[in-house]
């Protein structure tokens, strides 16, 4: 049996069944977590270390996920490994710090999507859904296609209609049904929201509390691939901001079962056309409101209505971190910078973070910190030409040594 005590609302405390699931508490309606037996959780971690070698990360952690039936995981499993940690080369030296690391969370279908929508394929299966969908920029929808069509579930996905095509032949790859809705992410989200009502399907994006569960192990693989050390900071893209909420409730476990000293501190980055987040800390507020989108060249992270929004903002400021925006001018000119000198390639979803740790360094605000994780959440594939705009292609060449010569001297 896993250390699951069920689902947990966190503003009353009431505890629901796994198997009477759903996403918000039918009292407070704030959302659900997986709840856990700490005793429990810390004896699972000490019977059973992490499998660094298993095909998934579900079997690599399956003692602290909320999975009853373990002989599923094979079901779903589609190669979603612990992600690399990668110490950078050049970034961290510019930054001024003793070591900078790159979480690279980028699963089989090359985002960081694929760490959740496993365990919620799986869940799909011991609860006795057969239909997977989720309203999303892409990335989600892409994986939630793939692992349905792994475990031979049903994917109904709904995308706005600005949606790059590179993600959205993905999805048609593995057979989904492909919804591109005449509007923006609040408008696909709404429309998924009113199809849930009338079908018994499973919510597998970011409001579902198993993606958050199995979201949370990429703090814990920091930990056991930084040899059981805590970096002084983490830098997360924040959206959704499941991520954010994740990474920060494992590194909170860990510390309250004295794996780790303290949690560190948690910075948060947004792009500047959608910056609710920012916002509400800079301003002081405890709640994340609204705002008006600008254009951007990201089609991710441009979510006004953060759904983890406000806890998002309660685990950057308990932390002792920070929220950064950065433009999209930054974030393109970090992508060329990762390419060039960590010989990394990341979508702009991802490249913010490390987006955010330049222009903190910048302003001197990481002096106090030593050792920073930065999350890239996604393979620049996703969206290749973001970073280069119109910028043509080289120029054909003639096929002699001496153009070869005279072109690379120019």
């Amino acid at each position: 049996m896993s250390a699951a005590l069920g689902l947990v609302c966190r503003t009353c405390n009431r505890i629901i069944p796994e198997s009477d699931f759903r996403m918000v508490c039918g009292t407070c309606r704030t959302p659900l977590e997986v709840g856990y037996d700490m005793e429990k959780l810390k004896q699972a971690l000490q019977k059973r270390t992490p499998v660094d070698s298993a095909a998934s990360l579900l079997e690599s952690w399956r003692g602290i996920l909320p999975i009853d039936r373990p002989e599923l995981i094979e079901r779903v499993c589609i190669g979603e490994t612990q992600t690399p940690l990668v110490k950078s080369a050049a970034l961290g030296r510019t930054a001024n710090l003793g070591a900078l690391y790159f979480k690279l969370e980028m699963g089989p279908t090359l985002s960081l999507k694929d760490r959740g929508t496993s365990l919620c394929a799986l869940k799909a299966l011991e609860l006795g859904f057969d239909t997977l969908c989720v309203a999303s920029s892409g990335n989600n929808a892409a994986s939630v296609s793939a692992y349905a069509a792994k475990a031979g579930l049903r994917a109904v996905v709904f995308i706005q209609k600005d949606t790059s095509a590179s993600k959205i032949f993905k999805m048609l790859a593995y057979g989904t049904r492909v919804v591109r809705i005449d509007g923006d992410m609040s408008t696909a989200s709404r429309l998924c929201g009113e199809m849930l009502r009338r079908h018994r399907w499973m919510q597998a994006g970011g409001p579902n509390p198993y993606r958050l569960a199995a979201k949370r192990t990429a703090a814990y693989e920091i930990v056991h691939q930084l040899g059981g050390q805590t970096p002084d900071a983490v830098l997360v893209p924040c959206g959704g901001s499941a991520g954010m909420v994740s990474a920060y409730r494992g590194f909170c476990e860990m510390a309250e079962m004295g794996m780790i000293p303290s949690v560190p501190r948690m910075i948060g980055v947004q792009l500047s056309a959608c910056e609710p987040i920012t916002r509400a800390f800079e301003a002081g507020r405890d709640r994340v409101e609204p705002v008006e989108k600008r254009p951007s060249f990201s089609d991710a992270l441009m979510n006004n209505t953060p759904y983890w929004g406000d806890q998002a903002l309660e685990a950057v400021r308990r932390s002792g971190g920070v929220m950064v925006s950065v433009s999209d001018q930054e974030v393109a000119d970090t992508i060329r910078l990762l390419g060039a000198t960590e010989g990394l390639f990341v979508e702009p979803a991802g490249a913010v973070s490390a987006a955010g740790l330049r222009k903190l360094a910048a302003s001197g605000s990481l002096a106090s910190m030593d050792t920073a994780v930065c999350m890239l959440t996604g393979h620049g594939l996703n969206a290749p030409r973001a970073a280069f705009g119109s910028e043509p292609l080289p120029p054909i060449i003639p096929p002699e040594v001496a153009a070869v010569e005279s072109y690379l001297a120019g």
